[in-house]
């Protein structure tokens, strides 16, 4: 299982995200920030688990050209 974790309240809106993984992020039009699709709030971070090989490495795309390094990856096997 893959966990994608994005901290939405340090958004800075710079779009990167959607441009690297369009299936996964969108752009918010009442405050500006990115918000990961199918993903679940727990505190302060949205959370999307999945076991989907594709997912993980869009989101990686995502996490790498983030520049205030807001996405963050994990992955939990059994």
């Amino acid at each position: 299982m893959f966990i994608i974790s994005f901290k939405r309240k340090k958004c800075i809106g710079c779009y990167s995200c959607i441009e690297s993984s369009p299936l996964h992020f969108k752009m918010s039009k009442k405050d500006g920030k990115s918000f990961l699709l199918n993903s679940i709030k727990k505190k302060n971070f949205f959370i999307l688990k999945t076991k989907n090989w594709g997912t993980f490495l869009n989101c990686k795309k995502a996490s790498i050209v983030c520049p205030v390094k807001i996405i963050m990856l994990n992955s939990q096997f059994y």
